[in-house]
């Protein structure tokens, strides 16, 4: 009997032991699942593993910020402004071209002229600063390169009139947009008016906001396709009919 029960009892602390011995190693396991997959977020976030890092890291309030989005990922919402700057500042330009002589309509210099009055001028000027800074931080924004360049072209244009449009209290800030002098820009006679905005820069950048509305035209049809998703639902366990492109489609 002695020596059953102590054959009992040994097998009783091995089973103990052993016990003991696969809770550590399931706990160990565990630890180490658990590591590895706060490691693998904190890679993908690009920051640590801890959990402070990582809000700090990866602030979900940037998610929906114009500037935080890359070129291949903008929002509709954004090429549209970008269009209605663009083409804002077409519309704006041709109202201050001077009339040719051809024309039947007359010009707001000629209206100026008559009236005494350059408040329609000035005021279609101001507009058009206005929408021509908001279309030179659109094209900041995008990020692409053909739209950089564009943003080279339009600065070059404003460096080749700088001195007719200084007459008139505008000048080129060092990133391409325009201030307004609005005192030096009222009190600019309808003849300095038009030499600066009757032709010239404000004509040349109308044209050239063509190609910028028109860039922002093929990006919005762009965006307007479908584009497969791989997280699609309906392009997982459906037979859509629709043009969907397929797996291999990339954005812009």
């Amino acid at each position: 009997m002695r020596v059953t029960r102590n054959y009992r009892n040994g097998m009783l602390n091995f089973r103990k032991g052993n016990n003991s011995e696969v809770d550590s190693l399931v706990n160990t396991l565990r630890r180490n699942s658990a590591r590895r997959r706060s490691n693998t977020l904190a890679n993908i976030l690009g920051g640590s593993s801890k959990s402070s890092a990582l809000n700090s890291r990866f602030d979900t309030s940037k998610l929906y910020d114009r500037n935080f989005i890359s070129s291949t990922e903008k929002p509709q919402k954004f090429y549209y402004d970008m269009q209605y700057h663009a083409k804002s500042v077409g519309e704006y330009a041709e109202a201050l071209q001077s009339s040719s002589e051809d024309s039947k309509e007359e010009s707001l210099y000629e209206k100026a002229k008559k009236s005494g009055s350059t408040d329609e001028i000035v005021s279609t000027i101001k507009s058009f600063v206005s929408q021509y800074n908001k279309m030179m931080e659109d094209l900041e924004e995008s990020g692409s390169t053909s739209d950089s360049m564009l943003r080279i072209q339009f600065d070059s244009l404003a460096r080749a009139s700088e001195k007719e449009l200084a007459a008139t209290g505008v000048t080129k800030r060092s990133d391409g947009t325009l201030t307004i002098d609005e005192k030096k820009l009222e009190a600019a006679s309808v003849d300095t008016l038009e030499k600066a905005w009757g032709s010239g820069f404000s004509t040349k950048a109308g044209a050239k906001a063509g190609t910028v509305e028109a860039t922002a035209e093929r990006n919005i049809e762009a965006e307007k396709s479908s584009i497969y998703s791989p997280f699609n639902r309906a392009n997982l366990y459906g037979n859509s009919t629709r043009s969907s492109g397929n797996y291999f489609n990339s954005r812009r």
